[in-house]
């Protein structure tokens, strides 16, 4: 930080894609969570976290919500189940979905999916492969 302009630089990520994030063993499904903070603008402070999501063929995978999430495909297909409604969303490239504390849903697919989030939750499982990655 530029103490006597108060200016603050940018965090600049490279090669945060898909292609480094490792699916864990047995599953098919992971977060990568990469940058987080604590907002301070706010009635009720709060964190607020982005990541990565990616998903290929197996189970479903249940999530259920204590926190919001906003998440938006870049790539494939994810299927959501609303639990809420019984009904399946396929969503693809340039959809998004708006997940409320409460909201209980099933994530699948049949190729393979990709998608940009943000939560309000502090950071659950850190993106494995950042180290050396910023500028």
């Amino acid at each position: 930080m530029n103490k006597m302009s108060g200016i603050v630089p940018i965090t600049v990520v490279k090669g945060a894609g898909a292609e480094f994030i490792p699916i864990p063993e047995n599953s098919c499904a992971t977060v990568a969570d990469f940058h987080t903070t604590r907002t301070k603008t706010t009635e009720s402070p709060t964190h607020i976290t982005s990541g990565f999501y990616k998903i290929t063929p197996g189970a479903p995978r249940t999530a259920t919500y204590d926190y919001e999430e906003s998440k938006y495909v870049l790539n494939g297909q994810i299927d959501i189940l609303d639990e809420a409604t019984g009904k399946t969303h396929r969503l693809v490239q340039g959809d998004f979905a708006f997940f409320h504390v409460g909201s209980k849903v099933q994530f699948s697919t049949k190729s393979a999916g990709f998608a940009f989030y943000v939560v309000t939750r502090p950071i659950l499982v850190a993106h494995s492969n950042l180290q050396g990655r910023e500028e």
